[in-house]
């Protein structure tokens, strides 16, 4: 906590205009709990929360962010590939469907072509595919860091997710021009395994949060083992997690 707490006051303190990435799942969730005690302790602006819209959410994560967002009075900011969530809205798609690449923007042939040097005509309205997730994340996430002029990106990744991170560090740069517009990632639980993240929200997140809830915490062995006078809706984990969901990412895949 002691590091995740350093990072996070390094991340607000050295950049311009830096934003949060929220999911609302646990790990981006905890961060930003981390941001909001980091900015409160020392005066500094709480950044913007970036929820990337891919169009295949369960609805009440954005139900559970928005309200989150207004508890802790977060500007809140969506990013979207407009273009794609167009050509889906037009023409009445569902996950898996096929969208045809020339029917699409010139900003999104480019990366399809150029950049995933995809050749095939059409491609799965699905967020865990190679183009899916290219257009829907990080696209729309490339296009939101331009419009709001981000240099740092608070994020809520861990080591022990994918063995794709074991080499990220807390301040990562990424500024490759061709891939995205140059920032740099802060990362302040890269060192908390997933247990840890429960273990601070019930000892800290959770208490700090809730007036009712016991100062030195409780641990819930069941969706209905919550102290008197407390309900799942008082508590800033989504409801998802409290069904037996682990992860959140899409109600399609998920």
């Amino acid at each position: 906590i002691e590091k995740a707490v350093e990072v996070t006051r390094r991340g607000l303190e050295q950049y311009d205009n830096p934003a949060v990435m929220w999911t609302g799942g646990k790990d981006s969730t905890l961060t930003l709990y981390f941001i909001n005690q980091v900015a409160e302790e020392y005066g500094y602006e709480k950044p913007t929360a970036v929820f990337i819209d891919h169009f295949q959410h369960f609805d009440d994560i954005t139900d559970f962010v928005e309200h989150w967002a207004d508890e802790w009075a977060i500007d809140l900011v969506y990013a979207r590939n407009e273009d794609v969530g167009d050509y889906v809205a037009e023409h009445g798609l569902e996950p898996g469907d096929d969208i045809p690449v020339d029917a699409l923007s010139e900003h999104n042939q480019h990366h399809i072509r150029e950049i995933l040097e995809f050749e095939e005509d059409t491609f799965p309205f699905l967020l865990d595919t190679y183009v899916g997730n290219h257009l829907l994340k990080t696209v729309a996430l490339n296009d939101a860091l331009e419009e709001y002029d981000i240099d740092g990106v608070i994020s809520g990744v861990r080591w022990d997710e994918q063995e794709a991170r074991a080499d990220e560090t807390f301040f990562s740069p990424r500024h490759d021009p061709d891939l995205f517009p140059p920032h740099d990632r802060i990362q302040p639980i890269l060192q908390f395994a997933e247990a840890d993240v429960w273990e601070a929200f019930w000892n800290f997140v959770v208490p700090d949060t809730v007036e009712a809830f016991p100062d030195e915490g409780h641990i819930p062995q069941a969706d209905d083992d919550l102290p008197e006078g407390v309900s799942q809706e008082d508590i800033p984990i989504s409801p998802k997690y409290f069904a037996g969901f682990r992860s959140l990412g899409s109600e399609v895949s998920t």
